[in-house]
This record gives C-alpha cells, sequence and structure tokens, in this order.
C-alpha cells in the first residue's frame, strides 16, 4: 500500500490564518575551494548577508586567489537582496560540470534541494572551469550548458512530486556565449518549463577580474527574484533601473556591441539579459523567461513561482488531513455537504488570504466533486483554477493629427 500522503499535481490549515513562505529562499552552487575551519567542498550552508559569507572566507581576495566568482554571486545576490534574506550555498570544485551538479543522482543540487528542507524556491547553478577543461560548442552554447538545463528540469519535476514535495526553479549560467544570435538555440523549443538560461554580464566585473570575462549574472537575477513578490517580472520598470552601470553579455561583450535586432532576437529565443529601454536611464531585465514554448502555462518565471506558492499553501493546509476519519452520508456513501464546505472553505481562505490579499493573483475557485468514491479510493480529490496577475509586455498607443473641423 502507499504511503499516505496528499499529492499536488499542475494542470494546463485553518481558516484565514497565514501559511508560512519563504518565496525568495534561494540557493546557489558555486566553484571554489574549501576554507579549512569554515567548510568543505560539497558542505550545505546559508549565509543571510554578504558579511556573514566573508566571515566564512569568501571575500573578494578568495575569488581573485582561486580564480572563482565565489564572492562575486554571493555579492550580487545581496546587492538585490535585503540583508537577513537567507541564501542557501554549495560550493564545488572546478573540475565539476553543471550538468553533473544537476544530474538528480548526484549529490551536488539534489543535496542543496534536500538539505534547504523545502524552502528552497530557487537554485543557481554557476561555474568557474579548471584550466584543463575543454569545451565543445553547439548552437553557441557550451554542451554541458545544455545537458544541465536538461538534468535541472528533471531534478525539478522529480523534487515537485511525492514524497519530496518541494516546488522549485532552477537558474542556469549561460557563461561563454559565443555570440551570435542568430545561430544561438532557440530555448523556446526546449520544453523544460522549470529552468532559465542567464546570458547576461556586468562587464565591469569582468574587466576587474580574470575569472570573470565569461561569467553571467546568476547571482544578480536570484537576487532580485528574491526581493520582489511572485507574481512580479524581474524586468518591471517601476521597480527601478538596475545598480549595475556597465552591461553586457557573457561573451565579453557589450551591450552595445549586439544590435538592438539582435537583442531581440536573443529575448525572443528566451534568454534572460539586460538591455535599455530608449528614454529611461540605467538598464533592466530584459524579462524572466524560462526554456518553453510561450504557449506554455509557465512560460515565465512569475508564472511559475506563482504556481508554486500555492501548491505550498495547499499542501500546508491538507496535510492536516492525512489519515483523518470523516463522516460519510449513510444511504450515499458520499462525502457530506458540510464537510466538502470544509475542506473548500479552508483551500479557498488560505489561498485568499495569503495571495490573492497581496496581489499575487487575481482570483482563486475551489472545486471538490460531491459524487466522487470516496470510500472505494479513501482519496478525495480537488481542484483549484487560479487566475493569474497579468503582465504588459506590450503596450501600443495609436498617435495622429486631427482637425476638429472634420470631426
Amino acid at each position: 500500500m502507499a504511503r499516505p500522503d496528499v499529492i499536488i499535481t499542475l494542470g494546463a490549515g485553518g481558516l484565514g490564518r497565514i501559511v508560512a513562505t519563504e518565496d525568495g529562499t534561494c540557493g546557489i552552487i558555486v566553484s571554489g575551494v574549501a576554507v579549512a575551519g569554515k567548510f568543505a567542498l560539497d558542505d550545505v550552508f546559508f549565509v543571510q548577508s554578504l558579511q556573514q559569507a566573508i566571515d566564512l572566507g569568501i571575500t573578494a581576495a578568495y575569488d581573485v586567489e582561486n580564480t572563482c566568482l565565489a564572492y562575486r554571486h554571493i555579492a550580487d545576490f545581496y546587492d538585490q537582496a535585503a540583508v537577513g534574506t537567507k541564501l542557501f550555498v554549495m560550493v564545488v570544485a572546478k573540475t565539476t560540470t553543471m550538468a553533473n551538479i544537476c544530474l538528480k543522482t548526484n549529490a551536488y543540487a539534489k543535496k542543496l534541494l534536500t538539505e534547504g528542507n523545502g524552502e528552497i524556491c530557487f537554485w543557481g547553478i554557476t561555474r568557474v572551469p579548471d584550466d584543463a577543461y575543454e569545451p565543445s560548442y553547439t548552437d553557441q552554447l557550451d554542451d554541458d550548458i545544455t545537458a544541465a538545463m536538461t538534468n535541472a528540469q528533471a531534478l525539478i519535476v522529480e523534487e515537485f512530486a511525492a514524497p519530496y514535495h518541494r516546488p522549485s526553479r532552477a537558474i542556469i549560467e549561460g557563461m561563454d556565449w559565443q555570440g551570435n544570435a542568430a545561430t544561438t538555440l532557440d530555448l523556446r523549443t526546449n520544453n523544460q518549463n522549470g529552468v532559465a538560461l542567464v546570458i547576461g554580464q556586468d562587464t565591469g566585473d569582468a574587466e576587474a577580474h580574470e575569472s570573470a570575462g565569461n561569467y553571467a549574472f546568476v547571482g544578480y537575477v536570484m537576487g532580485r527574484l528574491s526581493a520582489i513578490s511572485v507574481q512580479r517580472n524581474i524586468g518591471r520598470v517601476k521597480d527601478g533601473n538596475l545598480t549595475k552601470t556597465k552591461i553586457g553579455f557573457s561573451n565579453g561583450g557589450t551591450l552595445a556591441s549586439i544590435d538592438e535586432l539582435n537583442q531581440n532576437t536573443l529575448n525572443d529565443l528566451g534568454f534572460i539579459f539586460a538591455w535599455k529601454h530608449a528614454g529611461k536611464a540605467g538598464y533592466f531585465f530584459n524579462d524572466d523567461h524560462v526554456a518553453t514554448e510561450l504557449t506554455s502555462d509557465y512560460s515565465s518565471l512569475a508564472r511559475g513561482r506563482t504556481m508554486d506558492k500555492a501548491a505550498r499553501i495547499i499542501r500546508a493546509v491538507l496535510v492536516d488531513e492525512l489519515l483523518d476519519d470523516l463522516e460519510v452520508d449513510a444511504a450515499t456513501g458520499k462525502l457530506p455537504v458540510s464537510v466538502i464546505k470544509e475542506i473548500q472553505g479552508n483551500m479557498e481562505d488560505a489561498i485568499n488570504t495569503n495571495m490573492t490579499a497581496n496581489g499575487e493573483i487575481s482570483g482563486a475557485a475551489i472545486y471538490l466533486n460531491p459524487d466522487q468514491n470516496y470510500l472505494g479510493t479513501d482519496t478525495i480529490a480537488t481542484e483549484l483554477k487560479i487566475t493569474p496577475k497579468g503582465t504588459n509586455r506590450a503596450l501600443t498607443a495609436l498617435l495622429e493629427y486631427t482637425n476638429p473641423l472634420n470631426s
């Protein structure tokens, strides 16, 4: 007999109480070396400020001495995220490939999520390869990156399902992009709705640090995600321009080195980077794309993380009902209306209190079929339908002259 459990399936607890969810908790895996007395390679630890990372020995000098970017990614994260925001960290050897980090049978990303105990909503995968590493490229990307994306998606699917119940999304470093937009992989054909690929970088960091020449600012993207509510796009203009003043791509080129038509191409292909908006000072993230088709319900990070939060909330409500005994209608064997209304009410109150009232969704509806064969299955099947918030990806305005005499 299967383990008694609550199964949440994505589709195309008390009344009114707040369900505690850490919507912005992130984890990141970086290349580096162990620090004696502080941490070993492949350990999982967490910090809540850049200073705590520095206290563990992950300093700017650590990056220089070990030709890595551990400090850089953590500093980028706390550039956007508030002090006190928890960031789980794992430092791995530079010989460890991103594909192996993401493989669900290996103790890297899987270990990070396990020891994060369900708190981690986003996990970032970065790498500075060792000198002996020889990359191979397909569609302008290192094959290790595309293999990592495939493995990350498989891990996300496994983590969401029973018995783990740990919804999350992956942010992969698109390091060393080769610079030709026209022949770059179309991520919209990847069918990896839990994975985002970042190819933007701070060219100022790249100029200052030899290890950063072909990096992508994963920590920076994760910091922004951690700082905003689940339904919000990282590129929202009203949130203000980015703090970085030198923006480019992970091929080491500046933003200006890729003309606007090719920037649009990269955007349409589903990559995350930063660009300018005419008439606005500074830089902004282009969008919150994930590597799946635009027709998917989960074609953006905001849509995915909104549903992840709903899954966490509903599980927190329903898990209290496990193995409880319920009275049924003596004549029909069905659940009484009173029981149905109580379960539906608990779910609705939790979603509305924690999401609708916060402006994270437009609304939600819960349905529990009163005719289901409860006694024959020992299962209560419910449906939750969420109406999401919209995102203004385009606004149009008709501008023309008019002659009042012709009106």
